[in-house]
């Protein structure tokens, strides 16, 4: 995945990932307008952006575009993430400016006073997973 110096998607872009890991597959253009337009009154983005959004997200290395053999519009270019929804807020914490390894103790802390229902044994043993799992 490419390196972006992009620290934060417009709102439009994180509206089209969000859709994107939501679906969990890879969509089409036709099937991500339908459900960015599910509601006429409020639509997650503006139907005549949705090119400009997902060039600006393959051009910094967020999306990934595929083509499908056959004929037909069901077998359109396609696309997907390339970083899945986690990646992409640790991205945005450790871009900033100010951030350093030192921290992630305390955002980890502050992630669960924000959520009182955590249990701290079993997040534990979640964190320890991943991490072994990740290096």
């Amino acid at each position: 995945m490419k390196n972006s110096k992009k620290i934060r998607l417009t709102n439009s872009e994180l509206a089209m990932m969000q859709l994107l890991w939501e679906a969990g597959r890879p969509l089409n253009r036709g099937e991500i307008m339908e459900i960015a337009q599910r509601d006429p009154d409020d639509p997650l983005f503006a139907r005549n952006s949705f090119h400009v959004i997902i060039n600006n997200l393959m051009d910094n290395g967020y999306l990934d575009a595929t083509m499908n053999d056959g004929p037909g519009r069901k077998n359109a270019r396609r696309f997907s993430p390339l970083l899945t929804r986690n990646e992409y807020f640790a991205r945005q914490i450790t871009m900033t400016d100010h951030y350093t390894s030192a921290d992630i103790p305390d955002i980890v802390a502050a992630l669960v006073k924000a959520d009182p229902s955590v249990d701290p044994d079993a997040l534990l043993r979640k964190i320890r997973a991943a991490v072994k799992a990740a290096v």
